[in-house]
Formats: C-alpha cells, sequence, structure tokens
C-alpha cells in the first residue's frame, strides 16, 4: 500500500490515516472512501472526493494510505 502522494492519476480507495486530522473527516477522506487523483505533477495534488474538487498539500497527501 502506497500513500496518495505517491499515486498517479486515477482513482483509489482511502484504507486507512496514519495521522488522526479532522481536516480529513471535513473533507470527506474516511477510510472506504473513494478519490480520484487528476493532477500530481508539481504542487499540490488535485482530487476529486464525492463531488468536489480539492487540492492537498504533498505533506498531508502521505497520511493517506490508498489501494
Amino acid at each position: 500500500m502506497e500513500s496518495l502522494a505517491d499515486k498517479g492519476p486515477g482513482t483509489y480507495t482511502v484504507v486507512k490515516i496514519t495521522r488522526p486530522c479532522s481536516k480529513f473527516y471535513h473533507l470527506g477522506i474516511v477510510p472506504g472512501s473513494k478519490i480520484t487523483v487528476i493532477s500530481n505533477d508539481r504542487g499540490p495534488i488535485i482530487a476529486r472526493v464525492g463531488n468536489c474538487k480539492i487540492a492537498l498539500g504533498r505533506g498531508l497527501a502521505r497520511f493517506i494510505i490508498v489501494e
């Protein structure tokens, strides 16, 4: 399993969050949810969670383990 920061464009399922953070919960990023990575080039990771497009910094994205 890898963190979201290591993944390219595609849809992934959140397996676990290694550092509890209320930001993830408020964004809808919880174990079992789907995240679609739109862009993971330079700068923040652009992703879609549900109907929302978000930008996640690489530091926070490393706490999200996906498969």
